[in-house]
């Protein structure tokens, strides 16, 4: 496994002399809440503190993003991530630095919060650590395991039960019915000899 370094925030302190890690606590719960002047505030002692500091600050907003924006607003992921690959386009002491970062805590503020995937998270997590493992449905033993080639399950099998998909989208298009007329036509031992071979275990 990759080492990973490990920094423990709650150790550091910021340029005013705040424990690291509480800064970006209120950094965090001030967005969970929508005070963007209380949030805007905490990121910009962290950026102050230094250039690690404010890498850390990027990372918390990434996450933030997901943990507590979530479904809330699915584009905050994406608003996030443009804006820190654009403030890596400056120097750190910029002037025009901070002005990336107060951007990105409005558009979270600005945001509804959904922290369901944080709870699925720990849900599966926790549950792990309990002792729980995944359960394989038969519906997972297709063409594409070795178990369900073996039991003789093929393209067909795979078009009624393994493409299933839920909720499925209306389209206006007739593919899915064209491919079946060819399912019931197609014999792979007769397919023309320059035909491309693909890996029979590409899900």
């Amino acid at each position: 496994m990759p080492h990973t370094t490990y920094t423990d925030w709650s150790e550091l302190k910021t340029r005013n002399g705040f424990a690291a890690d509480e800064i970006i606590s209120n950094l965090q719960k001030s967005i969970r809440r929508s005070m963007d002047e209380s949030a805007c505030e905490s990121a910009y002692e962290l950026y102050i503190s230094g250039q690690m500091f404010l890498e850390k600050l990027w990372r918390r907003l990434q996450v933030i993003a997901i943990e507590d924006i979530g479904f809330g607003n699915l584009s905050a992921t994406y608003q996030i991530k443009s804006l820190n690959e654009m403030r890596r386009s400056l120097p750190y002491d910029d002037p025009d630095q901070p002005v990336f970062f107060i951007h990105a805590i409005r558009i979270l503020c600005d945001s509804e919060k959904d922290r369901s995937s944080a709870l699925l998270k720990n849900i599966i997590v926790k549950s792990f650590e309990m002792g729980k493992t995944p359960t394989i449905m038969d519906i997972a033993i297709d063409k594409h395991t070795k178990r369900g080639r073996e039991l003789g399950r093929d393209a067909m099998h795979f078009f009624h039960e393994g493409s299933k998909v839920m909720p499925e989208k209306r389209v206006n298009n007739n593919y899915r019915q064209r491919y079946l007329e060819i399912l019931e036509s197609y014999d792979p031992e007769h397919a023309i000899s320059t035909s491309f071979k693909y890996s029979p275990t590409q899900f």
